[in-house]
């Protein structure tokens, strides 16, 4: 994930942030109500997201975390942008 990240700089200050797929993957598995929010932006404004990997990484926290919803919430956001259909 550190490897992935995009380093951003201005001025003197450089920060290195997570690439927008795993902030998505973090995002899924902390699961707030804030968290869905910030995925709902993040798939707003990233084309391409890889649907099926996500999916992969995030369905076996859904039974480590006995969240058994945790997908699905996150299926209905990529619905409502038009992303897939359930």
């Amino acid at each position: 994930m550190v490897n992935r990240g995009l380093l951003l700089s201005t001025g003197t200050l450089s920060l290195r942030l997570p690439a927008p797929e795993d902030l998505f993957i973090m995002k899924a598995i902390a699961h707030r109500p804030k968290d869905l929010e910030d995925i709902r932006t993040i798939i707003d404004k990233n084309s391409g997201l890889d649907i099926d990997l996500f999916r992969q990484r995030v369905l076996p926290f859904a039974d480590i975390l006995e969240t058994q919803t945790l997908w699905a919430d996150i299926a209905e956001l990529f619905k409502q942008f038009g992303k897939i259909t359930l």
